[in-house]
C-alpha cells in the first residue's frame, strides 16, 4: 500500500509543480481508495497542505495576493458549514453531486471561453465571481478533498495567465486544506490514518521528490500546453470523484 501511495504522490505533486494543481485531482481518489473515505480525504488533506507550502517556496513571487484574499475568504466561511453538513449526510451523494458540477461547470467555462475568444467572461476586477468560487472551491476541500477544479473554471473563465494561477493557487490550497481538517477533526470527528513513523517520513521524502520531478518539467512546458493540463486535470478530477461516488453509492 505504501509503494502505491509513493507512486501516486509523486505524480500528482508533479503535475501540481507544473500546472499548479493535481495533487489532491491525481492523488486523491486513489490514496481515498487505499486508505478510506474519512480518513483517506483527512490524509489529502494534510499532504495538500505540505505540497502546497513547498511549490508556494518556488512560486510565492508570483502570487496574486488581491485574488487570494477574495478566494480564500469565501472559503473559508463555508468550511464549518461544509463539515456540518457532511457530518450528516452521505458522502457519496455529495462526491456525485460535487463530481458532476466540476464537470458540467468545467465543459460550461470551455464552451464559453470559446464562444468569447481572448475576450474575459467578467471584468478582473470582479469580486462576485471570486466570491463564488471561493466558496465552491471550500466546499469541495471539506467535501471530497478537492478545491482545484472550481478554480480552474474560474482561470479559463478569466483567461489568467497559467503561470500566475499556478503561483496562487498554492497558498489558497494550503489555506484550504488546514481550514478543512481543522473543522473536520474539531466537527466531523475525523481521525488521521495510522501510519507508523517511518511511513511518515516516507509520505514527506515522497513529497519532496515530487517537487523536485516537477522542477525537472516545468521550464520545458509552455504556457498553452500548461493550460490543456490544468483543463484536463480540472476534468479528472470530477470525473473521478462523481465515479468514486457512484461506486460508493453502488456498494
Amino acid at each position: 500500500m505504501l509503494a502505491l501511495l509513493v507512486v501516486a504522490i509523486l505524480v500528482g505533486g508533479s503535475l501540481q509543480r507544473v500546472a499548479g494543481m493535481g495533487f489532491g485531482l491525481v492523488a486523491g481518489p486513489f490514496i481515498v481508495l487505499l486508505i478510506g473515505p474519512v480518513e483517506g480525504v483527512l490524509f489529502v488533506n494534510l499532504a495538500g497542505a505540505m505540497m502546497a507550502l513547498l511549490v508556494l517556496g518556488r512560486t510565492i513571487r508570483g502570487v496574486d495576493w488581491r485574488r487570494y484574499r477574495w478566494l480564500v475568504t469565501a472559503s473559508i466561511l463555508v468550511t464549518v458549514p461544509a463539515a456540518l453538513l457532511i457530518r450528516d449526510a452521505s458522502a457519496s451523494v455529495l462526491e456525485i453531486s460535487m463530481g458532476a458540477i466540476v464537470v458540467g461547470a468545467m465543459a460550461l467555462a470551455q464552451i464559453t471561453s470559446r464562444l468569447r475568444g481572448a475576450e474575459r467572461a467578467f471584468a478582473p476586477e470582479a469580486r462576485l465571481p471570486l466570491l463564488i468560487t471561493g466558496a465552491a472551491a471550500g466546499f469541495g476541500s471539506v467535501a471530497a478533498g478537492i478545491s482545484g477544479p472550481p478554480i480552474a473554471v474560474y482561470s479559463v473563465l478569466d483567461r489568467w495567465d497559467p503561470r500566475a494561477f499556478a503561483a496562487t493557487v498554492q497558498p489558497i490550497f494550503l489555506t484550504n486544506a488546514l481550514a478543512a481538517m481543522t473543522a473536520k477533526l474539531l466537527v466531523a470527528d475525523a481521525t488521521f490514518p495510522d501510519l507508523a513513523v517511518w511511513e511518515w517520513a516516507t509520505v514527506f521524502v515522497a513529497l519532496l521528490a515530487s517537487v523536485g520531478l516537477g522542477e525537472l518539467l516545468v521550464g520545458r512546458i509552455s504556457a498553452s500546453a500548461t493550460r490543456k493540463v490544468l483543463v484536463t486535470l480540472a476534468y479528472v478530477g470530477g470525473l473521478a470523484t462523481l465515479t468514486r461516488g457512484l461506486l460508493g453509492l453502488a456498494g
